[in-house]
């Protein structure tokens, strides 16, 4: 992907949004926050949506797009690496689409999700739960065509709860939208 370009809403988008659709609390963060989609639906059930993305271009373009639709009050943009900006135990609800697609070499940063194809997803999710307040909740995006069974079992020896809440099936890849809970 050209570095002035903006991850383009796709089906992990929607699958994403379909996860938090009925979710609800005070704060709610979005890390990788493409063109605005899921932040828009974010402030449909929290006080406050904040989004980040390690691309300034994103930043600035979802902020147009929130503008435009009247949105831009409930929520705050940040420009940084995950959830880097904010201090521990500040969100309900923390959520991702990460890169997760098994790549030898980063050559598009919005799918190459490292060599087993969770590398990027586990970074963001580390600093994720660093974010999360007590019995709050990470919803990401995994596909079956990474190592995603792995990420599960790190996320559970950090004390979590991992369950699916929504997929979707295509002939070649299942995606899934994972919540993993600590209380």
């Amino acid at each position: 992907m050209a570095a002035d370009k903006v991850y383009a809403p796709s089906d992990d988008t929607f699958l994403l949004i379909e996860a938090i659709r009925r979710k609800r609390g005070r704060l709610a963060l979005e890390i990788g926050v493409g063109k605005g989609l899921v932040s828009s639906e974010l402030a449909m059930g929290y006080d406050w949506a904040v989004a980040t993305d390690i691309a300034f271009h994103a930043v600035k373009t979802a902020s147009t797009e929130l503008k435009s639709k009247g949105e831009s009050s409930t929520h705050d943009m940040v420009c940084c690496d995950a959830a880097s900006a904010f201090r521990n135990n500040s969100f309900d609800l923390v959520c991702f689409n990460p890169p997760y697609l098994p790549s030898e070499e980063k050559d598009d940063l919005a799918v190459d999700g490292g060599k087993g194809g969770i590398e990027i997803a586990w970074c963001i999710f580390q600093d994720a739960s660093r974010v999360l307040r007590r019995g709050g909740s990470i919803v990401f995006i995994a596909s079956s065509l990474s190592d995603y069974s792995t990420l599960v079992v790190r996320a559970e020896a950090e004390g979590f709860t991992v369950r699916t809440v929504a997929r979707k099936r295509f002939f070649f890849e299942e995606l899934l939208a994972l919540e993993a809970r600590r209380d």
